[in-house]
């Protein structure tokens, strides 16, 4: 089993290379090969210097070293290979004929086989992230990723114009399915999950109250919040650290009786008739994603204190003289930047959801409340 990925600086490619049961397929106007390769055999490839990781057009990959949401993606295949369960889908890689030289033949058994005498496959098309982690998961000291894993791999026989021609499709053409609909179709993360089954499990949110289609709520809707909104304030506020099954039960058991009490004490977290909802965005800023993250970060405070959510949301009622702490008029968020100008000549006001911002709300909201502020915050 190959165990360490690493070439020599300056190897020349050790040809002939020998893929075995190729198929051809048509594409792009052109005849083109498909085939199975063992993860072992895509690492020999690299070794051997029959595999490039060159011509990718992602900006992100033409760095010394990947950074971002392409960082991001690499380690999370890479984790995930490592426990034998990735997602991979087809790999792509180009042989640029004008640079290379092949011939396809039958053996005795009748499949059809390809050699390739010079030239070698690199990343022009696509697919360098998925093979940068299958590389990174087989270097891996842990040894758990089996490299007898199969993929089904294109053969892309393009020159460089044809590539980047293909590439340029593959990564702009369709539309990206939005968060709010993947995270709610499959959870990734315990802290997703937790989110999927607090607006499943609660009788204020559920479909009908949150939009799970986009990432933003219209104006006009009579729902509270989008999906992603959710999610993303528990991924990124939620301190409770779920590991266990059992902690993504009993956690978002916590959350949805705490939504409860909130919504006891503010309906306008519940289900709102489409009239009773657009008037209440215009009274307050109850239903604004950076309002909910705010929450979202005052119960995590809540669960790690152990303070009861019936009793520190009653803070947020509003008062017998109608002061409202959600209301637009609260200086205190546009003292904090929450609340700002939209810079139009009428006077009106919207509400900022940056990362600061979304910090700020929830600091407002654990002071009035009466909860301890993170340090950091």
């Amino acid at each position: 089993m190959i165990k360490k990925v690493t070439t020599i600086s300056g190897d020349e490619p050790t040809h002939p290379l020998e893929i075995v049961n190729v198929n051809e397929v048509d594409d792009n106007g052109g005849v083109h090969i498909e085939t199975q390769m063992t993860a072992g055999f895509l690492v020999d490839l690299y070794r051997r210097g029959l595999l490039t990781l060159t011509g990718n057009i992602r900006p992100a990959h033409q760095q010394g070293r990947l950074t971002g949401k392409t960082k991001t993606k690499v380690n999370k295949w890479t984790t995930e290979l490592l426990e034998n369960n990735a997602i991979i889908g087809n790999i792509s890689v180009r042989l640029d004929p004008t640079k290379s030289r092949h011939a396809r033949w039958q053996d005795d058994s009748g499949l059809t086989n390809m050699t390739i005498f010079e030239g070698v496959l690199d990343c022009a098309v696509d697919s360098l992230s998925r093979i940068k982690a299958i590389l990174q998961a087989a270097d891996n000291p842990l040894g758990s990723f089996k490299l007898d894993t199969r993929f089904q791999v294109r053969i892309w026989l393009v020159d460089d114009t044809e590539a980047k021609k293909v590439a340029t499709i593959y990564n702009t053409r369709g539309d990206k399915v939005n968060d709010s609909a993947a995270k709610y179709a499959y959870s990734e993360t315990k802290e997703q999950e937790i989110a999927r089954r607090l607006v499943n499990g609660s009788g204020h949110l559920g479909q009908d109250n949150v939009e799970v289609l986009s990432n933003s709520v219209s104006a006009s809707s009579h729902k509270l919040t989008a999906f992603n909104t959710i999610s993303r304030a528990l991924e990124t506020s939620w301190k409770g650290g779920p590991v266990t099954a059992e902690d993504v039960e009993a956690q978002s058991s916590w959350l949805i009786s705490a939504w409860d009490s909130l919504a006891r004490v503010r309906p306008e977290f519940g289900k709102l008739t489409t009239p009773a909802r657009q008037q209440q965005r215009k009274s307050n800023i109850a239903s604004t994603a950076v309002v909910i993250y705010g929450l979202i970060g005052a119960m995590s405070t809540m669960y790690a204190e152990h303070v009861d959510p019936e009793t520190a949301f009653k803070a947020l009622a509003i008062a017998d003289d109608g002061t409202d702490i959600f209301g637009w008029d609260n200086p205190t968020w546009a003292h904090v930047g929450v609340v700002t100008p939209t810079g139009s000549d009428s006077g009106s006001r919207t509400t900022r959801n940056s990362f600061p911002a979304r910090r700020a709300a929830t600091r407002v909201l654990q002071e009035v409340m009466g909860l301890s502020s993170d340090p950091e915050e």
